[in-house]
């Protein structure tokens, strides 16, 4: 099955749904201008949602409450660099120890975290394959796509929020861009998915050229019939 589109059309948790209820397996790639990830699917259930720096937090996670040690943590760490075939949380969940009701529910907090991380993805791209050697994780949610996002939608509607909100789309086509504009500018030209300002010829931002292109006024003699003679 091959399966992409633009998260501006088609936001995750309705991809997300559409794949469960086609019990598609697979790997989702997502990518934006901030970061990429990865959802392993597996039958229409999510068996992993990877994003790096979420990855590194769920690992720190697992460092405090003593399922991980420290020596563990930078070793799956240095085996994830080195080999980078595999995401970082099946590394992690490979080395982790305790017992297994509480592993469940680490896990199931940590995949709810990430659905609720991916609700703020409002740009970027998505996009389903199917790759050669399936990934596998030792430990993997017992939630069902539509109960993960309920959870999500609910803890969202308590108030609370995903480790770090999305940059805004104005944020984005305005990032490392050097040109100089103003607030007035910015009001006119900035479309939600293209700066008119950055794309506008050079000339037609000169000061000088809109004294040229002004509206000629008429000459005193003009609108006056000429006599010309014939040749």
């Amino acid at each position: 099955m091959i399966l992409w589109g633009d998260i501006k059309e088609f936001p995750l948790p309705t991809v997300l749904q559409f794949l469960a209820a086609q019990r598609r397996s697979g790997v989702l790639e997502i990518q934006d201008f901030e970061e990429q990830g990865a959802i392993y699917l597996l039958h229409g259930w999510i068996e992993g949602i990877s994003l790096p720096q979420s990855d590194e937090d769920f690992g720190a996670r697992l460092v405090a409450l003593g399922a991980l040690s420290e020596e563990q943590f930078k070793d799956c760490l240095l085996r994830f660099t080195s080999d980078g075939s595999r995401p970082l949380l099946a590394v992690l969940l490979e080395e982790v120890r305790g017992d297994r009701e509480t592993l469940l529910e680490l896990v199931n907090r940590h995949a709810t975290d990430q659905v609720m991380q991916l609700m703020y993805w409002h740009s970027g791209a998505f996009r389903l394959v199917l790759p050669s050697e399936p990934v596998r994780f030792a430990v993997v949610p017992t939630l069902d796509v539509e109960t993960l996002l309920l959870e999500a939608y609910r803890r969202l509607d308590e108030g609370e929020r995903p480790r770090r909100e999305k940059v805004a789309v104005e944020a984005e086509l305005c990032l490392g861009c050097t040109l100089e504009c103003t607030p007035r500018i910015k009001a006119r030209y900035l479309k939600p998915d293209v700066c008119l300002w950055r794309s506008m010829p050079a000339v037609l931002k000169d000061p000088e050229f809109a004294i040229v292109t002004k509206r000629r006024e008429p000459r005193e003699d003009e609108g006056e019939e000429i006599d010309l003679p014939f040749l």
